[in-house]
Order: C-alpha cells, then sequence, then structure tokens
C-alpha cells in the first residue's frame, strides 16, 4: 500500500517551506530599501494604512505630505501618490528626483486635483510610493470623496448658427448647466452678453437637481439647455467679441462663469447710411499766420442717438489746428455742427496745401474728407492796421475836398459880387 499519509506531509512541509522562503525574501527586499515611509498628510490630517477615512471634496486640490525616511543611500528616488477609480482618466503626482542619505528625514508635498464629476460619496483608496531604479515602498490609504453642497456647472456654451454672425442679426446662445451638488437648485437665472457691444439677455432655470439623486424613471433632472438669443447691433464693426455666461444660484450667493468667442461681421465704418456730412467750403485762402475755419456739418439719419467727433491730420508742417467742439451728440433726425481751425504758420509755404478731416462716431470711421488752404503771404492784402490807416486818411481827403469845395463856392461868389458893382450907374 502507498503511505498516502506522508506523502500529504511532505507536499505540506514543502509549501510551507516555499512560503517561509518567499516571506523571507520580501523581507530581505524590505530592509534592503534605503528609505520608508514614515507618516503621510492629507490636507494637514494624518493617514494611517488601517485608521479611518479622510474626507476630501470633488472639484478641489488635496495636499499629500509625505515624510520619508532614510535607511541608507540612494541618488535617483521618487514619491508617487495617485488614486485609482476615476472613469475619465488618471489622478496622480510626482516628485521630482531626489536623493537619500542615512538617517535624514525628508518631506515632500504632492497636489492631487480631485475632478468635478468624480462619483461622489464613495471611498477611494490613495496609494503613495517611494521608490528607486532597484527597490520601492508603498502604502494605501482611504479617502472619502464627497460632492460640494452647491455647485453647478456650466457644461458647454453653443452659439448659432455658429461661432459667426453678421452684424443686425440674431445670436442664440444655447447655455447647458449640470448641478454636480448635493442640494437640488431652483430659480437659477443665467445671464449671456456681449459686453463691448452693450447687448445682453437673461433666463431662468426652474430647478435642477442633485447628478447623485437622479432616478431614470424621475421626472425631475439635473441638467438643462436654456437658449437665448442676443441681437448684435447693426453698425457693430467686424471684429472678434468675448460671450460673457454667467449663471447665479442659491439665492445669488454662488455664481459661476464661463467665456467665449464669436466672430462678428459688421460694416467698414458707422453711419456710411444714416449719416450724411457735408463742409462748407472744400477750400479757404488764408494769409500766412492768420486763422482759417471748415465748418462739418452732420446729418443722423438713423434710429439711433450718434455721437460724432472730428480729427484733422497732415497739417502738422505748415499749420496748427484745433477742433471746436470736442465732439456733438445728435439725435435721430437733427443735425450737428464740427469746426476745423487752421492757423497758418508764418513758415508755411505759399500755394494750396492739404489736410484730411476724418468723422467719427465713437471709434467709428464714418467719412474721410480732403481739403485745401491756398496759403499767401499777405503782400496784396490790407490788414486791420493798414485798413484803419486808408480809412483815416480817406477821410482827411474828404475833408479837404470838402474845404476845396467851399473856398471854390466862396471865391466863385465873391467874383460875382464884383462884376455888379462895376456895371452900376448912378445919375
Amino acid at each position: 500500500m502507498i503511505n498516502t499519509g506522508g506523502f500529504k506531509m511532505r507536499k505540506l512541509l514543502s509549501a510551507l517551506t516555499m512560503m517561509l522562503v518567499m516571506l523571507f525574501s520580501i523581507n530581505l527586499v524590505a530592509a534592503a530599501a534605503d528609505f520608508d515611509i514614515s507618516k503621510v498628510e492629507v490636507n494637514d490630517i494624518t493617514v494611517t494604512e488601517s485608521g479611518d477615512a479622510v474626507f476630501v471634496e470633488a472639484d478641489s486640490n488635496i495636499d499629500v505630505e509625505v515624510y520619508v525616511q532614510g535607511n541608507g543611500s540612494s541618488d535617483d528616488v521618487r514619491v508617487r501618490a495617485w488614486i485609482g477609480g476615476y472613469e475619465y482618466g488618471s489622478i496622480e503626482d510626482k516628485t521630482e528626483i531626489f536623493e537619500v542619505e542615512n538617517n535624514v528625514d525628508y518631506r515632500k508635498t504632492l497636489t492631487l486635483h480631485i475632478p468635478k464629476d468624480i462619483d461622489a460619496s464613495d471611498d477611494y483608496t490613495l496609494h503613495v510610493e517611494i521608490f528607486d531604479d532597484d527597490n520601492s515602498v508603498d502604502k494605501d490609504f482611504t479617502l472619502r470623496v464627497q460632492e460640494k453642497r452647491h455647485f453647478l456647472d456650466i457644461q458647454d456654451v453653443i452659439l448659432r448658427p455658429s461661432s459667426q454672425v453678421e452684424a443686425g442679426r440674431v445670436l442664440f446662445t444655447t447655455v447647458r448647466v449640470e448641478n454636480l451638488g448635493d442640494k437640488k437648485e431652483e430659480d437659477i437665472q443665467i445671464n449671456v452678453a456681449i459686453p463691448e457691444l452693450g447687448v445682453s439677455s437673461r433666463d431662468y432655470i426652474d430647478e435642477l437637481v442633485s447628478v447623485e439623486n437622479t432616478d431614470d424613471d424621475d421626472e425631475e433632472t439635473s441638467a438643462s439647455s436654456n437658449e437665448i438669443f442676443l441681437r448684435v447691433p447693426k453698425d457693430a464693426r467686424t471684429g472678434d467679441y468675448e460671450v460673457s455666461v454667467e449663471v447665479s444660484y442659491n439665492r445669488g450667493h454662488d455664481v459661476v462663469r464661463a467665456k467665449t468667442l464669436v466672430h462678428v461681421e459688421g460694416v467698414s465704418g458707422v453711419g456710411l447710411d444714416d449719416t450724411i456730412i457735408s463742409v462748407d467750403s472744400q477750400s479757404k485762402s488764408v494769409n500766412t499766420g492768420e486763422q482759417t475755419g471748415y465748418r462739418v456739418m452732420v446729418a443722423n439719419m438713423g434710429e439711433e442717438v450718434q455721437r460724432y467727433s472730428l480729427e484733422v491730420s497732415g497739417e502738422n508742417l505748415w499749420a496748427t489746428s484745433r477742433v471746436d467742439p470736442l465732439f456733438v451728440t445728435v439725435r435721430p433726425g437733427e443735425t450737428g455742427e464740427l469746426n476745423a481751425l487752421l492757423t497758418v504758420k508764418e513758415s508755411a509755404p505759399q500755394g494750396r496745401n492739404s489736410f484730411v478731416a476724418k468723422v467719427r462716431s465713437g471709434d467709428q470711421l464714418v467719412k474721410e474728407i480732403s481739403l485745401t488752404a491756398d496759403v499767401n503771404d499777405g503782400s496784396l492784402n490790407f490788414g486791420d492796421g493798414t485798413r484803419k490807416a486808408l480809412t483815416v486818411v480817406f477821410g482827411v481827403l474828404v475833408v479837404l475836398l470838402i474845404i476845396l469845395g467851399l473856398v471854390v463856392a466862396f471865391n466863385k461868389m465873391k467874383g460875382d459880387e464884383g462884376e455888379g458893382e462895376e456895371g452900376t450907374n448912378y445919375y
């Protein structure tokens, strides 16, 4: 007969021997490591492998401080911390390589971001590992992840018909909002604006329940897509504009924001169709050292109030300029006036000199006008002093002529009387 009892005993002894060898090998490896984990803190709370879970919040950063004890010397050591179980990516951080020396303690801080959409109200394992090219030491700790009490998230902002719109058209904005918090939110306000164009609009969501509390058969929802429209001003200029989205909830105590860009195909200049520009004269004659003015009239034929200004350029070499008034506000159907005043320099070249007057509405160019000034040195013209002198001379000449006329008349009268006396006979 085969001694089965002895065979089983030998097999059991062999298995026990292998286990002892494995345990001894592990202890040797552990003993051979030049480093060890002496303590770990999560957000300043000391954690242990057999201890209670540490509370952390979704959509937050947690600091993991690892205290390293040097048991030998190694010059290529790293510390790594990571959390498993997140569906959409990895949650981990690791240090740069550093050197460990015997009987020296080190503290390394790592930062882990807990995603906002991680499954909350659940326990996760925090793995902490110290390793070099030969050995590694690791420990596991428990984290309890909890969602925030109030937390709405803007999942997406969609522009229609696209992220490009023509001036004067309507831009439709769809805002997707999701409740990732613990509490149901009510009376949620959504504001959409293009601040640079001065347009905005708003809408409301009645309520959103928490994602964690939504059942497939429940009529309540944790997400909502609201469509809000904005009319882009017809006088908007071409360019890229920021679309600002603001979601206010929890009785206005919490706000979440998002931004995107829209390209507007607008007009090249405001008022090309709705503003009429005229000038009293395209050319003026002026002497050196004197001032002349050009009166620019603007008529607002549009439907909105416009603020116009005048800019002069190209006159610096031969004249100085100023604008009066600096700007004029014109209501629809009304007119305004701007004046470009030029003082010709004494050194200005004779003849025709040109410059440009630009009419603007805000920052937008409405019209550019080419103007000229015919400059002469004043030798053929009389100034105020000359005119006064001529007036005096003319007055003196008039007086002299009057006196001369009186003398002539008197002499004539005297002559007539003499002839009468010679012709008289007395008897």
